[in-house]
């Protein structure tokens, strides 16, 4: 399996307890800074994606993850959920469920700062990543929720412990 690990430090710190992923991310980036000097066609079995929680007010969020979930081509795409952050959080979802694909809510791994995980938070939020069940490319479709490109869906009864029922 071929990963990839995008965005900011907890992407970065993710990243580096999944020795499988490759991490393509900078420490305090932007997302709006992650399209104009990073964004590339990225393609692997699964990403991790982790940004927008750098971005300030006013920050044109949603458009530039839209634009960075564009690029990406995989069987599984995972969203770090940053703990508080309401605004990032909000974008990051919106986009997520645009694209059929997985969030972890970083929160409960939190450390003093609130935001960043210790060591034993990052690897169990590597865990989580590995173990997501793969969602299933199933080929390219009309124009859905404003994307057009492959139709990603979920297989049917799988859901992470106390997620309630689609």
């Amino acid at each position: 399996m071929f990963c990839l690990s995008l965005g900011d430090s907890l992407a970065v710190g993710v990243g580096q307890q999944l020795p499988q992923c490759r991490i393509e991310a900078e420490v305090g980036i932007t997302s709006a800074r992650y399209v104009i000097e990073r964004l590339s066609p990225y393609r692997a079995d699964k990403v991790v994606i982790s940004l927008g929680v750098n971005d300030g007010a006013g920050a044109h969020t949603l458009e530039s993850l839209a634009r960075v979930r564009s690029a990406v081509t995989a069987r599984t795409v995972i969203w770090l959920l940053p703990f508080g952050h309401g605004d990032a959080r909000a974008a990051i979802q919106t986009i997520a469920r645009r694209f059929g694909d997985r969030t972890i809510d970083t929160g409960p791994y939190v450390g003093g700062d609130k935001l960043h995980p210790n060591e034993a938070g990052y690897r169990t939020l590597a865990q989580m990543v590995s173990a997501s069940p793969a969602t299933v490319m199933v080929g390219l479709g009309p124009l859905v929720a404003g994307h057009r490109g492959p139709i990603m869906m979920r297989p049917t009864g799988l859901r992470w412990p106390g997620q309630a029922r689609p």
